[in-house]
């Protein structure tokens, strides 16, 4: 009898320890890039994040901060993550695919997290993909679709007595405005703060290679450069113009981007979507003016996603987990708001509704949230499900609230705007013209500035500029781009 009921003690044991490891969670590893360190509080927002992911699909992650170089030393050592942020600029996503890094998930991102595919459309979702139609990274949901637009002083407009359109067709438009502007201004001060080249400036152009500055014009798939395209050639002949009236700094082309006192009333180029408001970090209260877009093309779309190793192959139970935690990024708003701004209670707190219907929803990041919990926006799944944050002049009325419904607006504007890159998917191959990128590298370094700050008119270089960037094989890598597009488009 003793025996019996020892091996039914036994038995029990071994079955609860079997349910014990049945429920442990799945452990997910996540790299995450950052512009220099992680978060202060990064284990506590961490902490926070794995209390909901247990509850809500059993799974744990341990998310760590990365700059490119050390991802790089990272990844040289062995080291190896289940999800990578990744984008052009950042872990290149193409690379890193034609290293065979990334995992194809285009069946398994339906079958596993329907909820996260409905949650983009398909023109966005052919975007992600590689021409031979992988999947090898998730698109986050943002401004995928670009749209560029000028902000400017409200009260400054309103002091000279311009009432600002929505949108313009030409920058010039702006003139009038600058000029009656700079008469008000000290000798020293200008309107218009350029570092290094107007941001936006060629925004509107369906890009192939930015090196070579070659493309098509939207809409099209003759590839040429990007001064075949007018609407760019009228930004740069502005540009220059206002250069020679005095409106831009004279040392726009010398100097860096983070040089410039963003405090400053100051005209400036910006992508973002109508309803973005920028006052709160620019000081003063700014509206803004739509030129451009929305353009929907691989360089929005790819600008800013998530992959899964390929090491996850054959774990298919670990694939999923790491499937199913972008997916809750992607369309839970709770777990959104911790990866971006922390603790719920310690970085942050909602708004209260009742004090403030009109802000119900948003939220308030805390002293300890604003000083220890940084990390990027836009790196995160979705950052258009996030809260938006709220200042206290905006509960005190001092500033306007934020647009609440400016994310559906975006999707609206774009669901009936957009024009969408006529190239597809389409990547070029430019591994045979590695010697000759790295000539036209150095010749654009050499005048890019320049032109891109209108110090010299784009007609006074151009001659010169094409004439360098020809003897280095620009038109025969026009020529082998077309060849590859046309190619890919089965023309």
């Amino acid at each position: 009898m003793k025996k019996l009921v020892s091996l039914v003690l036994a038995l029990i044991m071994v079955l609860s320890m079997g349910m014990a490891m049945a429920e442990e969670p799945i452990k997910i590893r996540w790299a995450m890039g950052c512009g220099g360190t992680a978060p202060v509080d990064a284990a506590k927002g961490q902490e926070a994040l794995n209390k909901v992911l247990r509850e809500k699909i059993n799974v744990e992650v341990d998310i760590q901060y990365f700059t490119e170089d050390q991802l790089m030393n990272s990844i040289n050592t062995g080291e190896v993550f289940d999800i990578y942020f990744t984008c052009d600029w950042y872990f290149n996503t193409n690379q890193a695919t034609s290293d065979g890094l990334f995992l194809d998930v285009a069946e398994a991102v339906k079958t596993v997290t329907p909820e996260l595919y409905a949650s983009m459309s398909e023109d966005v979702w052919e975007l992600a993909k590689t021409p031979d139609g992988g999947l090898y990274a998730i698109p986050n949901q943002k401004d995928y679709a670009a749209i560029n637009l000028i902000t400017y002083p409200v009260e400054k407009a309103k002091e000279l007595g311009f009432e600002m359109p929505e949108s313009i067709s030409a920058w010039s438009e702006l003139t009038p405005f600058l000029e009656a502007w700079k008469a008000t201004l000290p000798e020293g001060e200008y309107p218009v703060l350029i570092g290094g080249a107007a941001r936006g400036l060629e925004s509107s152009f369906d890009f192939i290679d930015r090196v070579a500055l070659i493309g098509c014009v939207y809409g099209t798939t003759d590839v040429v450069t990007v001064f075949e395209d007018p609407e760019i050639m009228e930004r740069y002949r502005a540009l220059a113009d206002w250069y020679k009236k005095g409106l831009i700094n004279p040392d726009a082309a010398l100097i860096t981007e983070t040089a410039i006192d963003t405090k400053k009333e100051r005209i400036d180029m910006v992508q973002a979507w109508p309803g973005y408001d920028y006052s709160p970090s620019n000081g003063y209260p700014t509206a803004m003016i739509r030129y451009a877009g929305p353009n929907l093309n691989v360089a929005g779309v790819q600008g800013s996603m998530q992959a899964l190793s390929v090491a996850l192959e054959d774990d298919t139970a670990k694939r999923d987990a790491a499937l199913k935690v972008i997916e809750l990024a992607h369309i839970d708003q709770e777990v959104a708001n911790i990866l971006r701004f922390g603790e719920e209670g310690y970085h942050w707190n909602y708004v209260d509704a009742e004090k403030y219907p009109e802000l119900a929803g948003c939220v308030q990041r805390t002293q300890a949230g604003s000083d220890n919990y940084s990390t990027w926006a836009f790196a995160w799944p979705a950052n258009f499900i996030t809260s938006f944050p709220v200042t206290q002049g905006m509960l005190d009325g001092v500033d306007a609230p934020p647009v609440m419904d400016q994310y559906e607006n975006y999707y609206k504007l774009v669901a009936e705007e957009a024009k969408v890159s006529a190239m597809g998917s389409f990547k070029m191959d430019t591994s045979a013209w590695s010697a000759a990128i790295a000539e036209m590298t150095a010749i654009k370094d050499e005048y890019f500035s320049d032109f891109a700050t209108g110090t010299r008119s784009i007609d006074e270089v151009y001659d010169e500029f094409i004439a360098k960037m020809n003897a280095a094989g620009l038109q025969e890598m026009i020529a082998d781009a077309q060849a590859q597009l046309d190619a890919y488009l089965g023309k």
